[in-house]
């Protein structure tokens, strides 16, 4: 804000492609962080001492917890520089970073130690303390995610690829809406950046397509139309810096609205994994694309068609997905089972519970490590044992039958990822999840590039052409399945554009 004139975007130009360089030369870097603040003074002397007795035993380390101390943290991590994606820069490609809060400084290696501790005793504190303060990790994110960057980082050359960074600091914010790109350029390779000039004179919208189409000719890659959902479309701020306005955004289907709160892919993994290879739909099929205008041309494979939609799952029942005995995982199970009289795909009745035990369950993807589909449906019986849903289950031939710890069921209480997801069943019979604002009569495809399925809606002026909805989940699709069949003639490849 100091040293670049902000309404100036000539000199915004010539001076964003040099920040890495000059952050990177820098002996040492000092974040204010706020002036004299008690809170941010008490979460500074809290995570010193807890990194400081963090060899005491594993029986007495509950008793280092401190509540005041924790809610202190907190605030701190609330500081407007954590939520910042400029900020990215100065913290993870310096040698060395300080944070100051009046005379109290720590630097940022102790924040990032104090932190991980403070983290391990909030998972620890006492029954009694948890039972009066819930708590959670989500407001530590930031720091968790600068932590992993900077050990990237501290390679030299590092890079890693933007689209990658643009979905791990989605939770961060620019002023202006193109900033979402140009605050990036720096931690990616000079090919990207140089794949994305700098234009302020062009929409948002603009900037955004230039960036998705050069990831797509640059890794030969789709992934990014996971993450096109018309929840995330919502709205965006554009115009001069001095006279921004809130407008819908106006960009095709196939662009995502990276400002948008909303914008997330509920199919990735749960961890910072820079090259994370888990679904792969599309294995084997030919990667082709071609940009005309608001049109993005693409090879596919049409799998089925949304017949009947369950819309149950809605936000206010959020607390009941932790509860394996509540209504709305029976609602599940009636739906999948009763929903349609065409006869389903699946072989007998047990085969149907064990596909619904691993869609329900996402295939456990936001667990670490993340388990085997071959032991989801085992995992699955063991957390929802003793339950109606358990029995209805077991009624269908499946129950839990390994000798597994004590401590597993635990991992299936996180399930509120369902939330963002409506559950369909198809006109072949299939059973599966949709992202949010799926309707009767969207198409199921899976496109070449593209890791996962995606829910296509088709156009009635062309029935070549479709609109993107997001990421879809359907047992047995998910891992290249479709095109190792392609032989038997049952699916074939097409060209459609996305519009």
């Amino acid at each position: 804000m100091i040293c670049i004139d902000q309404i100036d975007v000539g000199e915004k130009k010539s001076q964003i492609p040099l920040v890495r360089d000059i952050y990177a030369r820098a002996s040492s870097v000092i974040i204010w962080i706020n002036e004299d603040d008690s809170r941010v003074s008490y979460a500074f002397r809290y995570l010193r001492h807890i990194v400081a007795n963090r060899r005491v035993e594993a029986t007495s380390r509950s008793a280092l917890f401190d509540l005041n101390g924790w809610d202190a943290v907190r605030y701190l991590l609330n500081c407007d520089w954590f939520h910042r994606t400029w900020v990215l820069q100065e913290s993870v490609v310096s040698k060395d970073a300080v944070f100051l809060c009046a005379s109290d400084a720590m630097s940022i290696n102790e924040l990032f130690s104090g932190i991980d501790m403070a983290v391990s005793l909030l998972l620890a504190r006492p029954r009694e303390v948890k039972m009066l303060h819930v708590a959670n990790v989500g407001s530590v994110r930031p720091a968790l995610a600068l932590k992993e960057l900077k050990k990237h980082y501290s390679q030299t050359n590092y890079h890693l690829r933007l689209l990658w960074l643009l979905e791990h600091f989605r939770f961060m914010r620019t002023t202006l809406a193109h900033d979402r790109i140009y605050s990036l350029l720096g931690l990616c390779s000079s090919e990207e950046a140089t794949s994305n000039p700098i234009r302020y004179d062009l929409e948002p919208e603009e900037v955004y397509k230039t960036f998705v189409a050069s990831h797509a000719r640059l890794y030969n890659n789709l992934d990014f139309l996971g993450l096109c959902t018309p929840a995330q479309r919502g709205t965006m701020c554009s115009g001069p810096l001095d006279k921004l306005m809130s407008r819908p955004f106006a960009g095709p289907s196939w662009v995502p609205n990276w400002p948008s709160k909303r914008l997330r892919r509920c199919l990735g993994l749960n961890n910072f994994d820079t090259d994370p290879k888990f679904f792969n739909v599309s294995d084997g099929m030919p990667i082709t694309m071609s940009f005309q205008g608001n049109g993005l041309v693409v090879s596919g494979v049409r799998l089925d068609q949304i017949r009947n939609l369950g819309g149950f799952c809605y936000p206010e029942r959020r607390l009941e997905l932790s509860d394996a005995n509540s209504r709305l995982f029976q609602q599940y199970f009636e739906f999948w089972t009763t929903a349609t009289e065409r006869r389903m795909p699946y072989k007998d009745k047990r085969h149907l519970a064990e596909t619904f035990a691993r869609t329900i369950s996402l295939l456990g993807i936001y667990l670490d490590p993340v388990p085997s589909p071959i032991d989801i449906p085992d995992m699955f019986c063991r957390w929802c044992r003793d339950t109606i849903l358990g029995r209805r289950l077991a009624e269908y031939g499946l129950e839990f039958t390994s000798g597994r710890s004590v401590d597993e069921p635990k991992t299936f209480i996180r399930m509120k990822r369902l939330i963002s997801w409506e559950p369909f069943v198809t006109a072949k019979g299939y059973i599966g999840l949709a992202r949010e604002q799926s309707c009767v009569g969207d198409e199921i495809w899976l496109v070449g590039g593209s890791s996962v399925p995606l829910l296509l809606s088709p156009q009635t002026d062309n029935t070549a052409y479709f609109k993107v909805k997001g990421e879809v989940f359907l047992d047995g699709f998910m891992f290249g399945e479709t095109m190792r069949m392609e032989g038997s003639g049952l699916f074939s490849v097409q060209r459609i554009t996305l519009v």
